[in-house]
């Protein structure tokens, strides 16, 4: 499989530091990394750093109440003879954390993890057109304490799920042009929990059904010249099918969402001098209007990033940043505005 393009580590920076998307998700579930040159390993990882605070119903203010995180990927890629190529991917997908200290929402928290292992195969049908399919190996778990509900509290145990992924690139490897489409299915875990409050038994157990979304990926990549490089992406995830709701949780539902999410980035990479590239992008999430949850309490974004990637010998050190201004969420469980994240990522690629 030919390289298409001279700065895929600047491309990168696009999703470097994702922060915030439709949802709970925390990245993109690219694969892109199938269609880099030759056998490489990789490493990243990002740090948010939220900024989320709002005006309870009491009203008071809640505070901030959205920790930092950080997140870390990982991946291998290697060609099997001249068509075939193989790719194990790692990555924290979805996740949730938020911690309240002050007003009407004093001691509601959630924290939701996840982890991710991808398989692709991928097959040269031409020199421009590529097919692509594997399978996803996905683990979560959480806790959340909501005191306003009765003092309800519930761990969900560690479970894992499969799901898979299939899609296909049409490819000008002359003009570094690539457009690749990729779904992926949902993936259903069954989790042991343990739910607390005035109104059950102590520690009542049980179990809960959780379905990550189903998801598109359209994902693209044209050079403008030999030294600057457009790209960009499209993504809708079937957020309107997700929801949380423990078996015996009287405040409705955890997190759920009412509509779907599309998220969509534009970059240009340029390529500066023999070892240096930088990439400028935007990102947007249309805001939707939803009625705020205390525990996923904004609505769409707007982001600006920059990065740079440095290449020595079969090392490239790709870093960026990006700030977002997140969406104001109106409605009956409080008013948040005015709020925003900041990201930085990390990622080493090395060619074998």
């Amino acid at each position: 499989m030919k390289k298409l393009s001279f700065a895929a580590g600047a491309a990168l920076l696009a999703s470097t530091a994702m922060v915030q998307a439709g949802g709970i998700e925390r990245t993109s579930q690219s694969v892109d990394i199938i269609f880099e040159e030759g056998s490489i390993v990789e490493f990243g990882m990002s740090y948010a750093m939220p900024s989320v605070s709002g005006i309870d119903p009491v009203p008071t203010n809640t505070g901030i109440m959205s920790p930092n995180y950080a997140s870390f990927s990982g991946g291998y890629k290697t060609d099997i003879g001249d068509k075939f190529a193989l790719a194990i991917i790692f990555d924290q997908p979805f996740g949730s954390l938020a911690e309240y200290t002050a007003g009407f929402y004093n001691g509601t928290a959630a924290d939701l993890t996840s982890s991710a292992i991808t398989v692709v195969g991928s097959y040269d049908v031409t020199d421009r057109i590529v097919l692509f399919a594997g399978g996803t190996y996905q683990t979560m778990q959480a806790t959340a304490a909501v005191p306003g509900a009765a003092l309800y509290t519930i761990t969900a145990d560690s479970a894992s799920g499969f799901g898979y992924v299939a899609g296909a690139a049409f490819q000008i490897p002359d003009i570094a042009l690539r457009v690749a489409l990729t779904y992926r299915s949902t993936v259903s875990t069954t989790h042991d929990i343990v739910e607390n409050s005035l109104l059950l038994p102590p520690d009542t157990a049980g179990t809960m059904d959780v379905v990550t979304p189903q998801s598109v990926n359209l994902e693209f990549q044209t050079g403008v010249n030999p030294k600057t490089l457009v790209f960009g992406s499209i993504r809708w995830v079937d957020w309107s099918t997700f929801d949380l709701t423990p078996p015996n949780y009287l405040g409705g539902a955890l997190v759920d969402y009412t509509d779907d999410r599309i998220t969509y980035n534009l970059g240009v990479g340029r390529k500066l001098s023999e070892t240096l590239s930088a990439a400028v992008s935007i990102g947007y999430e249309k805001n939707l209007g939803g009625d705020p949850s205390p525990l996923a309490p904004t609505d769409g974004f707007f982001s600006l990033g920059a990065g740079l990637t440095y290449t020595m010998d079969n090392i490239k050190i790709s870093g960026g940043a990006k700030y977002i201004w997140l969406g104001d969420s109106v409605g009956p469980a409080g008013t948040f505005e005015n709020n925003s994240a900041i990201g930085v990522g990390l990622t080493v690629s090395v060619s074998m």
